[in-house]
């Protein structure tokens, strides 16, 4: 009688969209394709779905082995699956793999549940398990693995392949077919490996377990991007850790491209972007957004200060190059965002918001992203030695449910963020991510962004100076409805052990947001309040009242509201073409003009969870709340 190996990968959640299982799909590929191990083993379908446990627990008939991908959203309740199976299967072996499992024997020391670890990638270290097993050969000779003996916890060679070519895909093996068959009202979202291995050493990050480049072939990722669009699948996240880092990435973009107009699908191709952003980033970008595929480039930072650059292991663009990237990205109508990190080592409250306003200096003006540090076992920043020697503290956070309704049904999630370094005490890395929170708010999602673009262009503010204006102004106020509603977002960041990180208001629906969009949707929710309140912020740096009276206009009637699905704003100065060209990289001296600007929104929007879902969560990346985005049909006249 075959023995039955069980794969199990859960996702994120049981009520939202899940992502198709394809770490152990590609496994599950793998194994399926070695005569040996049909021969001798059965391999059910992947456990997929975060039911109820004692729901899950029902899928597994007398298993003999189950492997189990780990990773943040799901390693809690690996554990309490694994207990269960034990609990219920005494005999049954169970086998932890996946990014959430250190290096070593450790989860062999904490959880006596646990029999087997797999460290780095799975196929082949997978199959040599199985068959050390069914020949009865010595464990040690199967790399990447961890086990006890009695003389105690032994942990193999770390071994990579070198060649991938090989590799089966799970799309095409028909892996997933019975899942989807199974859940036929579920939508799935898939993953698209094009390419393993990262050439950069970011302390944070643990995306790839080698710095060697491997390829996959083309007919392989060709074929697998035909099956996403076969099966309507709306949503692929590619997951090479620099998409655009080889020639042939703008001909998988241009495939991707060519798929979505056949089928109809992918509705969104995903990657994340080449560091060293260059020409065929820019190709590759342009492709997909010019389709509608994608929402912008990354043009990734995570920090400006030397000493936390070099202390990450990270090297930047110059921002001279920043500066000529991104005006070329606006010029060619494609949205960018950057990307930065907060609590990284090194750096301090000033180093991290001025390098904010730094980007702001350079063009950034569409779109940043700050991310909290997380911290993971298998990276640098997750040895001792590297945290006692920054002085790290971390605060164990539950799972935020963004952009999804949560469904963990009755185990809850954790990672771990650094909230204290010896460069950033606790109180200094809150107000950074306030300090965050409110230059998102008014720059990037555009309440402001005008005003502060201004006095920096012909006031001479800086960036830095008048967002922390406009922070002390918010929390100095003794009442109004400013300052009672970041004191609230102050109270819950400051709040580790509770960690109330995720604003949800009914009237914008269920799901959960960022606290800087959550902001943004009071702001505009509550307009007239916001708008008093700020007035008198904006008189204080003196500008002519002519022209404080049009920029105020400007500025108000461009956001983007709900109801409105568009706007006609006469003005006596030429604030479109101004902003125009401060956005493309040019300065153009402001003309003092009579003109007309006619905006007609490119979709109506009717409710505002609806705004909230189609303006903030997807379209914040090319700026859609702002009503002189690249969509809207948008008509200057003078006179």
């Amino acid at each position: 009688m075959k023995k039955r190996f069980y794969l199990v990968q859960i996702g994120v959640s049981y009520s939202s969209p899940v992502f198709l299982p394809y770490s152990v799909g590609c496994i599950a590929a793998y194994l399926k394709n070695d005569k040996d191990i049909v021969e001798y083993y059965d391999i059910p379908d992947i456990v997929v779905m975060r039911e109820k446990i004692s729901d899950t627990v029902k899928r597994f008939v007398n298993p003999d082995y189950v492997a189990m991908s780990c990773f943040t959203w799901n390693l809690e309740y690996n554990k309490t699956l694994a207990k269960a199976l034990k609990k219920l299967y005494p005999d049954v072996k169970i086998i932890f793999g996946g990014h959430s499992v250190p290096a070593g024997g450790e989860f062999l020391e904490k959880y006596d549940f646990i029999d087997y670890l797999m460290h780095n990638e799975g196929e082949e270290t997978t199959t040599l398990f199985l068959k050390a097993v069914k020949n009865g050969d010595s464990l040690t000779s199967v790399p990447n693995l961890s086990f006890r003996t009695e003389e105690g916890i032994i942990t193999t060679e770390e071994k990579h392949p070198a060649d991938i070519s090989s590799y089966p895909s799970p799309y095409i093996a028909g892996i997933f077919d019975n899942i989807m068959k199974e859940f036929p009202d579920r939508e799935f979202h898939a993953t698209l490996e094009t390419n393993r291995g990262c050439p950069y050493t970011c302390a944070y990050c643990e995306w790839c377990f080698t710095k060697k480049l491997r390829q996959f072939p083309m007919e392989k990722i060709k074929a697998e991007i035909e099956w996403i669009a076969r099966n309507r699948i709306k949503y692929c996240y590619c997951a090479d850790a620099n998409f655009g880092i080889f020639e042939r990435d703008v001909e998988i973009a241009e495939y991707v491209i060519e798929q979505k107009k056949k089928y109809g699908y992918p509705d969104v191709f995903k990657p994340c972007y080449a560091k060293e952003s260059d020409d065929t980033v820019f190709e590759a970008g342009y492709i997909l957004n010019k389709n509608n595929a994608d929402k912008g480039v990354t043009l990734a930072y995570q920090s400006l200060d030397g000493k936390t650059l070099e202390n990450i292991g990270r090297k930047n663009l110059t921002l001279e190059h920043f500066s000529s990237l991104d005006a070329r990205y606006n010029e060619a109508g494609i949205p960018t965002y950057t990307e930065l990190i907060l609590g990284l080592p090194g750096e301090t409250y000033e180093s991290f918001c001025r390098g904010m306003c730094r980007l702001l200096e350079s063009g950034q003006n569409n779109s940043m992203t700050v991310y909290e540090c997380q911290v993971y076992p298998n990276t640098q920043m997750g040895s001792r030695e590297y945290r006692e020697k920054h002085g790290i503290k971390t605060s164990k956070i539950p799972l935020l449910g963004i952009h999804y309704n949560p469904e963990f049904n009755g185990v809850g999630e954790y990672f771990d963020v650094i909230t204290e370094t010896s460069s950033m005490p606790k109180a200094d890395w809150v107000k950074a991510c306030m300090f965050a929170v409110i230059l998102q708010t008014f720059h990037h999602l555009g309440l402001l962004r005008y005003f502060a673009i201004y006095l920096n262009k012909e006031k001479n503010v800086s960036y830095y100076d008048f967002y922390n204006m406009l922070y002390d102004y918010i929390y100095k106020q003794s009442k109004g409805y400013m300052n009672e509603f970041f004191t609230d977002l102050y109270r819950r960041k400051a709040d580790t052990e509770k960690a109330e990180w995720t604003y949800q208001r009914d009237v914008f629906g269920t799901t959960g947001w960022y606290f800087e969009e959550g902001a943004f949707l009071e702001m505009v929710y509550h307009f007239d309040s916001f708008r008093d309140e700020i007035k008198p912020f904006l008189m204080s740096f003196g500008i002519e009242e002519d022209v404080f009276v049009n920029l105020f206009n400007y500025q108000e009637n461009l956001i983007r509201k709900p109801f409105v699905n568009g706007v006609t704003v006469k003005s006596q100065y030429d604030f479109y073409h101004y902003f125009t060209a401060v956005d493309e990289g040019r300065y153009e001296p402001l003309r003092k003009t009579a003109n007309t600007l006619e905006i007609v929104a490119h979709k109506n929007i009717a409710s505002w969870d609806e705004y909230a879902r189609e303006i903030i969560w997807f379209g914040k990346r090319y700026s859609a709340t702002l009503l002189v985005n690249p969509r809207e049909k948008i008509t200057y006249t003078e006179g």
